[in-house]
């Protein structure tokens, strides 16, 4: 029971040091979101869908279904 305890105690005293040491700033934050993008992620928000406004509505049944607007499902 001793043990636990004084791990215990230990692991708190190297978590507030190392709150201490990041906010000071002596150790960068790892979980700032505010850094710059990586490659992937600047790809990834150029990119876009080039047949996104060119291909003609598929599906047959949304313009002749006769229960649309009838029910209103009390759930969404």
């Amino acid at each position: 029971m001793k043990i636990g305890g004084a791990i215990f105690i230990l692991l708190i005293l190297l978590a507030g040091g190392f709150y201490l040491l990041v906010s000071t700033g002596k150790i960068p934050n790892l979980f700032n979101k505010n850094k710059a993008t990586s490659l992937g992620e600047q790809i990834y928000n150029q990119t876009k869908n080039p047949l996104e406004d060119k291909i003609p509505e598929t599906n047959p049944f949304s313009k002749v279904n006769p229960f649309k607007g009838v029910y209103k499902n009390p759930f969404e």
